[in-house]
């Protein structure tokens, strides 16, 4: 084997030796990356999911506190309503105090009085029926703002959770993409490296063979 022909050897050898490792670590790159992206689609697929579901829960919150602000204020005016009935009931009660003192005064005979008083005590039963029925929608009114309060404490949660689901997720995913780019930015250096060597290689050998070439003239 003349010294041209070892040289030649020498350089296939060394591209070889050089190349294979390159292109094993290029397949295992790949396969690293292309695992990286799909734990990234992965995770931008979930927040996607989790904000379209936070979405809903806000609307449904939402709904809840107007539903709730609605029963406040219409039990507000249930209430106002039974105060003012207590107010004509109390004031019905003083016509008729009046009317027995009136009585007693000889300043209204009795049998008038008892017309009186009868037509008296008849309002105040219609009063005082509406007293209950206001008083039963109260307690029909509370027994929803209560409902409706616990239904917005249990959407007040989930939304937290679910930001706190896709705030763990968004960091996953700052995380994936900085192992992403430190894996390429290290691949290319790796690459870089074996071009180097591969170019040394070639121009060592190219150096072989020229001396090769001049030591017969020497």
């Amino acid at each position: 084997m003349t010294k041209r022909t070892a040289t030649l050897t020498l350089i296939l050898v060394l591209v070889a030796a050089l190349a294979a490792p390159a292109c094993v670590s290029k397949k295992k790159h790949l396969a690293t990356v292309e695992e990286l992206q799909t734990r990234l689609t992965e995770s931008n697929s979930r927040i996607d999911e989790l904000q379209a579901l936070n979405a809903e829960l806000n609307s449904g919150l939402k709904d809840a506190q107007a539903a709730l602000e609605k029963a406040k204020g219409e039990n507000a005016k249930l209430a106002s309503d039974l105060g003012a009935l207590k107010g004509q009931i109390a004031a019905l009660e003083g016509q008729k105090a009046d009317l027995a003192k009136a009585v007693a005064e000889g300043k209204e005979t009795e049998a008038s009085a008892a017309k009186k008083m009868r037509g008296l005590n008849n309002l105040i039963a219609g009063l005082r029926k509406d007293m209950t029925e206001k008083e039963a929608q109260i307690a029909a009114k509370n027994e929803e703002i209560a409902a409706l309060q616990k239904a917005e404490a249990l959407l007040r949660a989930i939304e937290a959770e679910q930001k706190e689901k896709i705030a763990a997720l968004n960091g996953d995913m700052a995380a994936l993409s900085e192992q992403t780019e430190k894996t390429v930015s290290g691949k290319n250096r790796t690459i870089l490296i074996l071009a180097v060597l591969l170019g040394l290689a070639v121009i060592l050998a190219i150096v072989g063979i020229l001396r090769g070439k001049r030591s017969p003239a020497a």
